[in-house]
């Protein structure tokens, strides 16, 4: 398994000397990235705005093991706009997980990404 990154924080992290962390995971992906990835952007695509794609998913492993993939705002003039959200696709049963306040939480950040910069004033 390569280019696999461990992010940790939280206030029992050394400041400094030896740290030694073991990691051991067993989780069954019948789910690949690329299908992830289609099925994101089939739900975003017909259920929140045919300008929103999914993108590159990263496998986030915790209580289930899961795809996340970041939801993309596009234009067909200027091609990707900026990311406006996440969609989870369960890794084991390829089951979207969705919120019932995802697409709205969606909508308002594509709505913040698209607003016009306020001009100054003077």
């Amino acid at each position: 398994m390569d280019n696999v990154t461990v992010t940790l924080s939280g206030a029992g992290l050394p400041d400094a000397g030896a740290l030694t962390i073991q990691v051991s995971v067993a989780a069954t992906i019948n789910i690949g990235a690329q299908a992830a990835r289609r099925q994101a952007t089939a739900w975003l695509a017909s259920e929140v705005g045919n300008m929103l794609i999914g993108g590159e998913p990263q496998l986030v492993i915790g209580q289930h093991t899961l795809w996340r993939v970041p939801a993309t705002l596009t234009s067909s003039e200027k091609g990707p706009l900026g990311q406006v959200g996440m969609v989870d696709v369960d890794a084991e049963n390829g089951q979207l997980l969705i919120t019932d306040d995802l697409k709205a939480q969606i909508l308002t950040n594509v709505n913040h990404l698209t607003r016009p910069a306020s001009s100054p004033v003077g």
